[in-house]
């Protein structure tokens, strides 16, 4: 993991101290583990570091906890809350309407890879028929199919 750090480091002019980062997402300990010996969650967390090595603005993050069980679920949501409060914006695809709910000010909904809903989360239930924002979003992404039946 420190040699995969400092690779990562090298390749940017300015960098931020990974050992600090890793110390921030728990993982200070792990410095000297081979990555294949992390757990899914720990491993989730480096790719946040090394993401973040470069200091960046914006981080795009895809599906990042598909494959997590619900303690490293939290601790990739707490990472992320932190990052969110030092004002980093992080653009987060997920298909857990838990974790949109949780973790996102702005949502856009995609269907068949075009936008069809673009605001908060309280915006596209509100703009649906249905309380809860799952339900909301299956509307969205299956009102031409529930229209194609009428």
């Amino acid at each position: 993991m420190d040699e995969l750090c400092e690779v990562t480091a090298s390749l940017y002019k300015t960098s931020l101290d990974y050992g600090d980062l890793l110390k921030q997402f728990g993982l200070s300990d792990k410095l000297k583990s081979l990555v294949s010996e992390l757990s899914g969650g720990q491993k989730q967390r480096l790719f946040i570091v090394l993401a973040l090595i470069p200091s960046p603005e914006v981080i795009f993050l895809d599906e990042l906890t598909t494959g997590l069980d619900a303690k490293a679920r939290r601790d990739v949501w707490k990472s992320l809350s932190e990052l969110k409060a030092q004002g980093i914006t992080i653009l987060l695809t997920s298909h857990f309407m838990d974790e949109v709910e949780a973790l996102c000010n702005k949502i856009m909904i995609l269907k068949k890879g075009k936008s069809i809903f673009y605001g908060t989360v309280q915006e596209a239930i509100a703009t649906s028929p249905y309380e809860k924002f799952e339900d909301a979003y299956l509307w969205y992404t299956d009102e031409e199919v529930e229209n194609e039946s009428i």
